[in-house]
């Protein structure tokens, strides 16, 4: 349209000019040395006007096939990339069904046809070593593929996946830093390279990325909570024993985000007494027992007072005062009673117990109880015998490889993060650890 009116306002001077002259003609007389000459200005006029319109007609016929070729030359360059991606297409087609030279084949020719977008035949070359296991080869190209803006990602992924299968989970880590700068969004990033985090325990990094995923709703508000408050959990414990009043802070910001969770209780009061405030360790307990009476906590409970010799009656009657009639209270009552040699305390509340089908724990505080007040062998066998065919005992089990374990770890000893959950076990044949 430019073009178009540029040559129009060019015809309409000419039209002006021409107009003007003949109008307004006059003679021209000019000498050169002693000859004179004169001619009319229309002369000059038609002179002129002949140029203009020859650069007229050159302009027009210029424009019009240069369009023309502009035409040809992108009519012709989309018929090659349509080719090329028709390539491309039987190259991915290829990979599907593992023919592999079909696959390199069409990758070439694509190449030949599509020279200025490097990202498909990198991405193809990429499919193609790992047929051909050539994980050198692979390595090379995932840095290529991150020097590419279109297969930036997938390079940083691939690298980041490379790294993981050589367990260098330091360099892992960094690579998919880098992917989730890059997208946040890419399917289970986030619990991917919280799994590394697992593994290099950098804990700083999994607060700050709970806290990009959270912010950009990749994960939610449980997750988040779980994730940060393990993390301030796993920090609260190095800095135990270097700053204990940080580790205090800490371990109690955890337990604000995740909620009172026994693991994060017991290191809690290791704290607390690392600090010489022993004082304080009776209501913190009588607090957290309040709020609530669970198997897990009553052993956090029950092997922290005996470690450190605090079990004295009073204090576990000061403990369960509000909740004396819940069965785990009694529990922690009994074990604390026979613990101290208090048998008829003991034998009352186990009497409630026993009645209906009585589980394995309750079992063996009875065979303790029976060895412990009267020496009966006999009796505590029996008690044994029948704990053996009694429903099994909570213990942590991790979720992903069934292995359980006595004490809760931010990593499981099979080397997964947060996959513990305390419950029964569910297969016979599973290892259980007992707390004899």
């Amino acid at each position: 349209m430019v073009k178009f009116l540029f040559l129009l306002f060019q015809l309409f001077i000419l039209i002006f000019l021409t107009s003007y002259f003949t109008t307004n003609s006059f003679i021209v007389t000019f000498d050169i040395n002693e000859l004179q000459y004169t001619f009319s200005s229309n002369l000059l006029l038609f002179l002129i006007i002949i140029i203009i319109l020859a650069a007229f007609i050159i302009q027009f016929f210029y424009f019009k096939s240069r369009y023309n070729l502009q035409k040809y030359f992108l009519l012709k360059n989309n018929k090659k990339l349509k080719k090329g991606y028709s390539y491309f297409v039987e190259a991915m087609i290829a990979l599907a069904n593992k023919d592999k030279k079909n696959a390199v084949i069409a990758n070439n020719k694509m190449k030949q046809l599509i020279k200025d977008d490097q990202g498909l035949s990198l991405l193809l070359n990429s499919e193609i070593f790992k047929i051909e296991k050539k994980y050198q080869e692979l390595s090379l190209l995932h840095e290529e593929m991150i020097k590419n803006k279109n297969t930036e990602s997938l390079g940083y992924k691939g690298l980041m996946e490379e790294n993981i299968n050589r367990q260098d989970f330091h360099h892992a880590f960094i690579y998919g830093e880098k992917l989730f700068q890059l997208n946040p969004f890419i399917d289970k990033l986030y619990l991917t390279l919280v799994s590394i985090i697992g593994k290099t325990r950098n804990w700083n990094q999994l607060i700050y990325i709970s806290k990009e995923a959270y912010n950009k709703k990749i994960i939610d508000q449980k997750l988040f909570n779980q994730n940060t408050g393990i993390a301030y959990y796993e920090i609260s414990k190095i800095k135990k024993q270097s700053d204990p009043k940080e580790s205090l802070n800490l371990i109690l910001k955890a337990i604000k985000i995740h909620g009172p969770f026994p693991p994060f209780i017991k290191l809690h009061l290791e704290i607390l007494l690392n600090m010489n405030e022993s004082s304080k360790i009776n209501k913190v307990i009588k607090k957290y027992w309040n709020s609530d009476q669970s198997s897990s906590l009553r052993r956090v409970i029950t092997e922290f007072l005996k470690k450190n010799k605090m079990g004295n009656l009073e204090n576990i009657r000061s403990v369960i005062k509000g909740s004396r009639d819940d069965k785990e209270s009694k529990k922690l009552l009994v074990d604390f009673a026979i613990h101290n040699g208090e048998w008829s305390l003991a034998r009352d509340n186990l009497s409630g117990l026993i009645k209906f089908n009585p589980d394995r724990e309750v079992c063996i505080l009875m065979a303790s109880l029976e060895m412990g007040e009267f020496n009966d062998i006999q009796k505590r066998d029996a008690w044994m015998l029948r704990a053996e065919n009694s429903n099994l005992d909570e213990i942590w089990i991790c979720q992903i490889t069934n292995i359980s374990q006595k004490n809760w770890g931010s990593v499981s000893d099979s080397g997964h993060f947060n996959s513990l959950e305390w419950r029964r076990p569910k297969m016979l044949g599973t290892a259980i650890l007992n707390d004899e």
